[in-house]
């Protein structure tokens, strides 16, 4: 009899041991149930299980936690069921089965890597201020519930969120006590905070009134652009009515050069909205929808500023070029099912513009083109097992099957001729003979791919085509190109590059190796501003 699939939820979790924080996304069903998950995109994963009836609605699940958006249940074309999740960021999943317990269903827990958010809210200093406070009390509800009170509650449930995410938060005060709005602007300044939260509610004559309303002084910079994030952000978890984004410098004024909003979570003189405002969980809701909207804000303004990336000094035959971002990209796992040129262009649109170049490691273009092989498919012929035994052991040719895809690739005459330039050279204290005479292709054989699993254990060939693939990009992005082999011993190989690089500069932005390899996962980089060189 087949499984059912009865319920599908998600919870962020945080491991006791390692302290690693994850979203995960847990499926219980009636029977031990198998899975295939696999990245339809940046930002979607794709989960079938087969063999599987699904006892529960098709449709969406919202979850909005800050990493994972929705899980879209369906019933899969053949008996079986699907989820699409998406999520906010690149991540990386591990997932596990759990049947421990025979009280409780068995469940498939998917758990999503939170690391990305840690990543953006590293040190954001921000400043979280409760309103009002002391002998002054705020708005008063229809049975007596005090606004001071309420966002006290909100405030703490926000700090908590930016401390896990590895910001460093401050309320202006933690206890019931007045203060004045310089005291609190001075308390920002003090602990130069980036950005100046605000939560309070709201009290109107008109019982029907009610929903978020997000205020900003149009004086601060980015402050419109942080109340648009957060209002949309609290919407978007909550459901709420939406009063709109106002400006009101009146409220806010002063000037401490950083983005000041006013969260306006609901109408505490609403009927209903007093009841919401009782319960724990919808204000830690609240705190998390605003917690959303900070890391959004953030999160762009990296991706838009120049500054994005670490700076160095380049030069070209002595000449001084002045400073150049580097910008590692982070990516998903990219495999042979994505296309380099489509995935190029999700990660850089939002950073990469005409006078910058983009650059990719070549091994993941190769990966892209299935020159991915894995050892074991390879059937090494006797030249091949022969020939393997004269590279060093650390060489990139210097197992058998790697020395048989060479010569899949070049023939077996240009790599004996190879073999014995090398002989030859190595006589005369020459390095390179081989490659000079097999073909500059095999150099850039991987046999130890130094790339994250499952391509660690497979030989990567060199990319075909790399001009095409550069001048792909160039025509669909608008933004300058190149492909490289980059080591972490200063090695610098460029295998293509459009026209009007330099690729002398190139040699020395790379030389300390920018692209990431293992679990850095960045094998995108971004150069700004590269027409100065």
């Amino acid at each position: 009899m087949a499984g059912k699939v009865t319920n599908i939820w998600s919870k962020k979790h945080v491991d006791d041991v390692s302290g690693q924080a994850t979203s995960r996304v847990i499926v219980e069903a009636t029977t031990p149930i198998k899975c295939d998950i696999r990245w339809k995109d940046a930002l979607t994963a794709a989960v079938t299980i087969p063999d599987c009836e699904l006892n529960m609605p098709e449709g969406p699940i919202k979850v909005n936690d800050g990493l994972l958006t929705e899980i879209e249940v369906s019933r899969a074309a053949r008996r079986g069921v699907f989820m699409a999740i998406g999520l906010e960021h690149p991540s990386q999943f591990t997932f596990f089965q759990d049947g421990s317990s025979p009280s409780l269903p068995v469940r498939l827990v998917i758990a999503f890597d939170r690391s990305a958010i840690r990543r953006i809210m590293s040190d954001k200093v921000i400043v979280i201020d409760p309103g009002h406070g002391g002998m002054d009390a705020g708005g008063r509800g229809p049975v007596n519930l005090v606004e001071k009170n309420v966002v006290l509650d909100i405030a703490r449930y926000l700090h908590r969120y930016l401390k896990e995410a590895g910001a460093t938060p401050f309320l202006t005060r933690t206890h019931d006590v007045g203060m004045s709005l310089k005291q609190r602007f001075d308390l920002a300044a003090r602990f130069g905070a980036e950005v100046f939260v605000s939560i309070h509610t709201y009290s109107s004559g008109n019982a029907e009134l009610g929903g978020l309303r997000t205020l900003y002084n149009p004086s601060q910079p980015a402050s419109e652009e942080l109340a648009v994030f957060v209002h949309d952000a609290v919407i978007q978890r909550l459901g709420l009515k939406d009063r709109g984004v106002a400006r009101d410098a009146t409220r806010l004024p002063g000037n401490i050069g950083i983005p000041v909003i006013i969260v306006e979570a609901v109408c505490i003189s609403n009927w209903v909205e007093e009841g919401l405002l009782r319960s724990p969980v919808f204000k830690e809701r609240v705190a998390e929808g605003i917690f959303n909207g900070i890391k959004r804000f953030f999160a762009g303004r990296e991706r838009g500023k120049p500054g994005a990336g670490e700076q160095v000094e380049g030069g070209a035959g002595g000449a001084q070029m002045g400073r150049i971002e580097r910008i590692p990209i982070r990516t998903h796992i990219i495999t042979e099912k994505d296309d380099i040129v489509e995935v190029v262009k999700m990660y850089t649109r939002d950073i990469a513009a005409p006078g910058d170049v983009i650059g990719i490691a070549e091994s993941v273009v190769a990966i892209t083109q299935g020159r991915a092989i894995l050892p074991k498919t390879v059937r090494p012929r006797r030249l091949a097992r022969f020939l393997s035994k004269f590279p060093g052991k650390d060489g990139s040719l210097a197992t058998p099957p790697a020395m048989q895809l060479a010569i899949n690739e070049v023939g077996a005459v240009r790599v004996l001729l190879g073999a014995a330039a090398a002989a030859l050279g190595k006589m005369v204290g020459r390095k390179g003979d081989f490659y000079r005479v097999a073909g500059r292709s095999l150099a850039f054989i991987d046999d130890i791919a130094g790339t994250m699993p499952p391509y660690d254990e497979h030989v990567v060939l060199g990319p075909a085509h790399p001009e095409e693939v550069v001048a792909r990009i160039k025509r669909e992005t608008g933004v300058d190109a190149f492909i490289a082999d980059v080591n972490d011993k200063g090695c610098v190989d460029i295998l293509a590059a459009s026209d009007g690089i330099d690729q002398a500069v190139l040699h020395q932005l790379l030389s300390d190796n920018p692209f990431g390899n293992d679990d850095q996962q960045t094998p995108i980089v971004v150069l700004k501003p590269v027409r100065r060189f």
